[in-house]
């Protein structure tokens, strides 16, 4: 009885609350025309930060209306129209409590509602659009969360220094810091260890960060060793690095290769995963679930909670190519990684616009991007796409993108710093089990990632070209250079080592690239295993050790396009 009375004492004492400050309203608005009054019908986010921007929807609001936000003004303002204000939260409010906004016009009449915001510690939920995210020192790095505010202020990015301690990264322009995003850069001496967002209220939850090691392309330096071969030769096929955590929260290097064709030109359906071991190398490959049937001249990529936002241990993708009967297919098909380095079952995901065989395939932040490619008649195409990734490795609706200057296939297509880049490949009908190229290119070109909605800019041709014109090589980003191997170009023989087989250049911070140099003599593919390489398959990737690696996989020989080639390389 003592507790019912209780309760109704304070719904009475509140209802007289409301009444009080329902009067005090109406007698500041009983001499303005109803057109003067403002209301207010809502704000967004009803959570965030100091300098988060809240969205207030109503009406009647007036040019220099001020907001209270918790009983402080905010002193920063904008009202867009007589029904939308935009207003930053203010510092001095009270954290972790439910806050009243007010809105008051400046020849009077004023509209509150009551409890619509809470202040909160910041929230991380993604670096670099994974929750295991690894990077190099100065490499760019992409935060993604809620409750960041939408002007850096006090707020901070710390990584780790290895020592308990903490290095604040540099945040290089206003626009890179927003409520639910920041862009910044991994800081120098930044090492192995957690990284939290601290903002005014608080600090967020931590995400392990791992710094890996910068690998140099240099002529001094490339020396390729031959590991494990695969049971066959192939070519036409594609090789994945995926990092994968077991039980036991180990983190294990595999490589996958999936499809291609023998020497025969049949293609196969089969899939291999090999081991990294910690130095680098693959102790010996081993079959597992394969693929619905067989496909070959198809692009891949690899969503883990590493890259992506992903369920689960990831999924792997395979896009269109050409099956077993040699048709040109559109087919999207997706393979379920277990904690243990194997394949569930394929399953069938959203179909690409268009069949297409030869073309470039990558993931940046959740997002597949294809470009170019050859249809059924082998001529190459322009056309570029997205696909955004959900948890459960389906796709949503694949989005149209600005196109290629003109149409490749047999190209280079990489991600590296929020740019997409093509690199080289055929611009005219040429097969793809051929072992000549009349039509090659050494432009380059790149588009610049929205990082906030994953569209991108018009391509824009790069200064600097590769040294030759290039296709069906192998093109991988790795230590900030930009790396180009084997494939076919003028000159090139079938018993001679080419003098341009590995060529690099450095990835600029505009995201140019520069003038490309090159690896001869011993350090070659050549020297090492005796063939030039074209339709071979390449990988970068990182040992359990933090070093960087890059390794070539498979191919046909030069001189004799019909010998399938079983050698693997890495450096």
């Amino acid at each position: 009885m003592k507790s019912s009375a209780v309760i109704k004492g304070l719904f009475s004492l509140t209802l007289i609350v409301i009444i009080i400050l329902h009067a005090g309203c109406k007698k500041d608005n009983d001499s303005l025309p109803l057109s003067e009054i403002p209301t207010i019908a809502s704000v967004t986010p009803e959570e965030g930060t100091i300098n988060t921007e809240l969205t207030i929807t109503g009406t009647n609001f007036k040019a220099g209306a001020v907001v209270y936000i918790g009983g402080k003004a905010s002193t920063d303002v904008e009202t867009l129209s007589g029904s939308v204000i935009y207003a930053k939260v203010p510092s001095g409010i009270t954290a972790n409590t439910l806050l009243s906004v007010e809105v008051e016009n400046p020849g009077g009449g004023k509209a509150v509602l009551n409890n619509v915001f809470k202040a909160i510690e910041p929230e991380l939920s993604f670096i670099n659009s994974a929750t295991k995210p690894s990077g190099n020192a100065g490499s760019t790095v992409i935060i993604e969360g809620r409750a960041f505010g939408d002007i850096q202020g006090q707020g901070e990015i710390l990584f780790s220094d290895g020592a308990e301690g903490t290095i604040a990264a540099t945040i290089a322009d206003a626009e890179d810091w927003t409520d639910e995003f920041i862009v910044t850069t991994v800081p120098g001496g930044a090492k192995d260890g957690p990284v939290v967002v601290k903002t005014e209220i608080g600090i967020s939850g931590e995400i392990p960060f791992r710094v890996t090691d910068a690998a140099t392309f240099s002529p001094s330096t490339i020396t390729w060793t031959e590991t494990s071969e695969l049971p066959h030769g192939v070519s036409g096929h594609q090789a994945l690095s995926i990092a994968v955590e077991n039980m036991n929260k180990v983190i294990n290097q595999y490589v996958f290769v999936s499809g291609g064709i023998d020497g025969d030109g049949q293609a196969s359906d089969q899939v291999l995963s090999g081991l990294i071991n910690a130095n680098g190398t693959i102790s010996s490959w081993s079959n597992t679930t394969s693929l619905p049937e067989p496909r070959s001249f198809h692009s891949s990529v690899a969503a883990t909670p590493f890259n992506s936002k992903v369920d689960g241990s990831g999924y792997v993708y395979l896009l269109g190519g050409k099956d077993s009967y040699g048709d040109v297919i559109s087919d999207v098909t997706i393979g379920v990684l277990n904690d243990d380095g194997t394949l569930q079952a394929w399953e069938t995901a959203r179909a690409l616009p268009q069949a297409v065989h030869s073309g470039g395939a990558v993931i940046f932040r959740s997002t597949i991007y294809v470009a170019g490619g050859a249809t059924a008649d082998n001529e190459p195409v322009s056309k570029v796409y997205k696909a955004k990734i959900m948890e459960d490795g389906q796709l949503e609706e694949w989005e149209t993108l600005p196109e290629l200057p003109y149409g490749v296939a047999h190209h280079g297509f990489v991600a590296f710093g929020g740019y997409l880049y093509s690199v080289g490949g055929e611009t005219g009908i040429v097969l793809p089990d051929a072992g000549e190229g009349n039509s090659g290119t050494k432009q380059i070109f790149y588009s610049k990632i929205n990082l906030r909605n994953g569209d991108i800019d018009d391509w824009t041709l790069n200064p600097a070209e590769l040294g030759k014109e290039r296709s069906k090589h192998s093109t991988l980003v790795l230590g900030g250079s930009l790396f180009v191997s084997s494939g076919l170009y003028s000159g090139l023989t079938g018993n001679t080592g080419g003098s341009s087989e590995n060529a690099y250049a450095s990835i600029k911070p505009d995201g140019t690239i520069d003038s490309f140099g090159g690896a001869t003599g011993s350090n070659t593919l050549f020297g090492t295993g005796g063939s030039n390489l074209f339709n071979q398959s390449g990988i970068s990737y990182i040992d359990s050790e933090g070093v960087a690696h890059v390794m070539i996989i498979g191919g046909a020989k030069v001189g004799s396009p019909g010998t399938m080639l079983d050698k693997v390389f890495y450096y």
